[in-house]
């Protein structure tokens, strides 16, 4: 038994900060950063807070939803790490706008880049029979803690949110693996500005996820091959693209879509998943594996495997 996708939308922001506007900021090139991370260009919310951009996902994710479903909605959890304000919670102050019972479970959660995921192993504990619906919503604005004379980061950091609603389904399987590493040092904020040692992450998340992707497969008795779309957190192209030369699997696998958009934490796979769906690619996938990581360090890897049904219009 397992959970299966019903909806799923994304809400990018409208303000963009290019790699020629970069330039102008901090000592890179285009050419430079597209060679290492395949960025163009990265999304900016200006006057737009994390819960305004949950808001806005959230109402387009559940617009084509009937009331009866969006009534029988049991859970909610609110995935990030920039939230500025420490209290109230964010998920709070989304129940009501995004129409929601007020009876609902309501709470935030950040896991770093894996926050996601590990969303996705909580609300596959909730869903434990036919009916049962839970909403995930992730939104990040990170460009609140980037501090545009650090090339290291600035290059890589964007803005967004994506909003998930799944149910539980007799007709698919669900297999998890999770690891947190005590190693606050790699990918931190002190102060105002994030930190990051990328030459760590991109060590860590190579020699980590091959093994651990062969793993949950082996877990769900499927094949490598035999897996439709390998969905990782969108950090970098190079990181991904080194998975797959790893797992000697096909690059179409493997999609890189975060090319205009940047590094948005925690809505970066389901923001994935939403573009994936309006190219088609994703509604007729049997198996996907997902797969996340960042700070922590934290890890989750996720094999949903099932008859192709994963996406209702």
């Amino acid at each position: 038994m397992g959970i299966s996708l019903i909806s799923a939308a994304r809400y990018l922001p409208k303000g963009s900060l290019t790699n020629f506007d970069l330039e102008k900021m901090v000592e890179t090139s285009d050419e430079w950063i597209q060679q290492r991370t395949g960025l163009i260009s990265r999304t900016i919310a200006e006057d737009e807070t994390v819960a305004d951009m949950a808001i806005k996902a959230g109402v387009k994710c559940l617009e084509n939803v009937t009331p009866e479903i969006k009534n029988k909605i049991k859970v909610l959890i609110l995935t990030t790490v920039s939230y500025l304000q420490v209290v109230p919670h964010v998920a709070a102050k989304i129940v009501e706008p995004l129409g929601l019972n007020k009876d609902i479970l309501a709470y935030d959660l950040n896991a770093g880049c894996t926050s996601f995921i590990y969303a996705l192993n909580t609300i596959e504990r909730f869903l434990i029979k036919p009916g049962d619906y839970a909403l995930i919503v992730s939104s990040d604005k990170l460009s609140d803690y980037t501090d545009y004379t650090d090339r290291g980061t600035c290059i890589l950091l964007g803005d967004g949110a994506a909003a998930t609603l799944w149910e539980y389904s007799q007709e698919t399987d669900y297999f998890s693996i999770s690891q947190t590493i005590t190693n606050p040092e790699v990918l931190c904020r002190e102060g105002k500005y994030v930190q990051m040692n990328g030459a760590e992450i991109f060590k860590f998340a190579v020699s980590t996820l091959p093994g651990l992707i062969e793993e949950i497969c082996t877990k769900g008795n499927v094949a490598i091959e035999d897996v439709d779309l390998f969905l990782l957190h969108q950090a970098n192209a190079r990181i991904i693209e080194s998975v797959a030369r790893k797992l000697k699997t096909d690059d179409e696998k493997f999609p890189v879509r975060y090319q205009n958009i940047g590094n948005t934490s925690s809505p970066s796979i389901p923001i994935l998943m939403t573009q994936l769906i309006d190219e088609n690619k994703l509604q007729n996938a049997k198996n996907i594996v997902l797969a996340g990581f960042g700070a922590g360090l934290s890890l989750g890897i996720v094999l949903l495997k099932g008859n192709g049904q994963y996406v209702v219009k």
